[in-house]
């Protein structure tokens, strides 16, 4: 009987019990366990992280069953019972720092509850200290044993605690620095703790999407291990290629049929073209730090492929942005907007083993954080004097069409993927007809959108606002074309030999500006749109393009204050 695919499962128990497809990380969790007893991972979002916790679960649980035909299931493993804490830091709203404490207060009683212990309210540390020792208590039949002989005996059972996106209240308090810190104190004192009731405890997971909170989580035990770039427990989350075809090769027949039918492959593909597409689209995440990237390397690394595209690819049978429809790191957007310049990336990316654990708050460059969250991954790895240093890249396809969102995300707050889409067929059709009236009315009605605590009166800003906008609607602007007069500020490139080039003028309107009529303002965006326009001729851009063209169009965008708009065009026709 072939298995379901999970609809987005978390809870491996209900994904066994319902016969649904699970990637067998048994292998990876046995090590992890044997190996070490304080651990960290970081992960991109959506990479199976809370799957790979409730697996853990299940098997400190000791429930046996659920493993049955699994690596571990054959192993020296002995499926000892322990108590287990799981605590998901994803709080609803961690706005102000008496809010976190409050929901964390809250999830050790529930635990505590449920196992028929008294948890205090007078503190953090207070309440967990009687979570971890009550569970300790029970699991060993020690209620009624004097705290000193307690000491003194040797446990079976002592307490598992796994953590769920220990980040969250920090990154998601960034655009409230105040808060952000605060509740990093609050998270600090609450790990701190661990140390305290260390003899109590047998193992201790924690994973999140950044490094946000990684030093005051360092500084709470003296034996945590940061697994997140161990070339061995590289394919602990995603699927590997591997996974991929032991998973999924009966549905790649199926699959194959139904994209040549929406014609989203050509007829004569195969299914070697189909998982060829698959990889280009979806595959490439590396989170081995040590082993050489050369193709010629006999040790190559182990490449993951994001596990939650590939389930809705399959479920839905179509190539999409799925990690981006599922909505974007917003802190991340919320970084970009006050620093766009500097995610403008320049590739290829490198960076020092050192400075991908640190974070953008503290970090001077963005690659740490565009690494954590999955917008990068790791290319090759060497030595530069005694550091480690990497080459990052783009993974895959639905990264490099999906990173231009988060840009404008940043500017424009979150809009659905397929009405961006739509908005860029309109403002394509609008270029391609030479309807400038159309254009005007699009980037006037994007304009009024930014918010005025973004807003940065400056030429280049409105530079980067246009190309995130552009961008963002899935067209590819190109930002400082070299031509033989100079840089162009944005161009275009359509089919059929069709390029735009694009060149905006800025002025910010007076702060006395209430004489001002809207046609003044109007006439005014006008001059500035003439200025642009006669600064491509003076440039030449088009002189880039003119050997290869069938038509050149250049757009001269005046821009004055926030959001009037004017748009001069002049179109160059070649005879090919």
């Amino acid at each position: 009987m072939r298995k379901e695919i999970p609809k987005i499962i978390q809870t491996f128990s209900e994904i066994i019990s319902d016969n649904m497809l699970y990637a067998d990380k048994t292998e990876y969790i046995y090590n992890l366990i044997k190996k070490f007893k304080v651990c960290f991972l970081c992960r991109p979002r959506r990479f199976g992280k809370s799957l790979l916790l409730s697996t853990i679960e299940s098997l400190f649980s000791g429930e046996r069953d659920l493993f049955k035909g699994l690596w571990i299931d054959s192993s020296d493993y002995t499926f000892q019972k322990h108590p287990v804490i799981l605590l998901s830091m994803d709080f609803t709203d961690t706005s102000k720092p008496s809010l976190l404490k409050k929901q964390l207060l809250h999830s050790l009683q529930k635990i505590g509850k449920s196992e028929g212990i008294s948890i205090s309210d007078l503190t953090l540390d207070a309440a967990l200290s009687d979570l971890v020792e009550g569970l300790f208590d029970k699991y060993n039949n020690f209620q009624s044993t004097a705290p000193k002989d307690r000491d003194r005996q040797e446990s079976v059972q002592k307490v598992v605690i796994l953590i769920d996106e220990y980040d969250a209240p920090i990154i998601d308090n960034l655009d409230k620095s105040s808060v952000a810190k605060a509740n990093q104190i609050t998270l600090h004192n609450f790990y701190r703790e661990f140390k305290k009731l260390d003899k109590f405890i047998h193992f201790i997971l924690v994973t999140g999407i950044t490094q946000a909170g990684r030093a005051s989580l360092g500084q709470t035990t003296n034996n945590i291990v940061d697994i997140s770039l161990r070339p061995e427990y590289a394919g602990i989350c995603g699927f590997t290629l591997q996974e991929l075809d032991s998973l999924f090769a009966d549905r790649y027949e199926e699959t194959l049929n139904e994209l040549i039918a929406a014609k989203q492959m050509q007829p004569s593909s195969t299914v070697a073209d189909l998982r060829k597409k698959i990889l280009h689209w979806y595959d490439g995440y590396v989170f081995d730090g040590k082993t050489m990237r050369e193709e010629t390397a006999s040790d190559k690394p182990i490449r993951v492929l994001n596990p939650f595209s590939i389930v809705q690819f399959f479920e839905e049978k179509s190539f999409d942005d799925f990690w981006f429809q599922a909505g974007p790191a917003s802190f991340l957007a919320n970084l970009i907007a006050n620093d766009p310049e500097s995610f403008k990336l320049k590739m290829p990316p490198i960076a020092s083993k050192r400075s991908l654990r640190s974070f953008i708050p503290v970090s001077d460059s963005p690659i740490p954080i565009l690494f954590q969250t999955g917008y990068l991954t790791l290319n090759n790895v060497f030595l530069e004097g005694n550091e480690t240093t990497f080459s990052l890249k783009i993974p895959n396809m639905e990264v490099e069409r999906g990173y231009p969102w988060s840009f404008y995300q940043a500017y424009f707050g979150y809009e659905d993927i397929s009405v961006l889409f739509l908005n860029g067929k309109s403002f394509k059709t609008a270029i391609l007809n030479c309807d400038a009236a159309a254009i005007e009315v699009i980037l006037e009605t994007a304009l009024a959108k930014l918010s005025s605590e973004q807003n940065i009166p400056m030429e280049k800003y409105y530079h980067s606002v246009i190309q995130a906008f552009i961008n963002g609607m899935g067209i590819d602007a190109r930002s400082q074309v070299s031509s033989s007069m100079g840089k162009s500020d944005l161009d275009l490139v359509f089919s059929d030999n069709v390029y735009v080039i694009i060149e905006v003028k800025f002025e910010n309107e007076p702060e006395k500006s209430s004489t001002m009529t809207i046609e003044d303002k109007r006439e005014k965006a006008h001059s500035l749109a003439k200025m642009a326009l006669e600064q491509i001729t003076k440039k030449e851009c088009s002189n880039h393009y003119a050997l290869q063209a069938k038509k050149i169009i250049e757009l001269g965008l005046g821009i004055f204050g926030r959001s009037k708009v004017r748009v001069l065009m002049r179109v160059r026709k070649y005879a090919r």
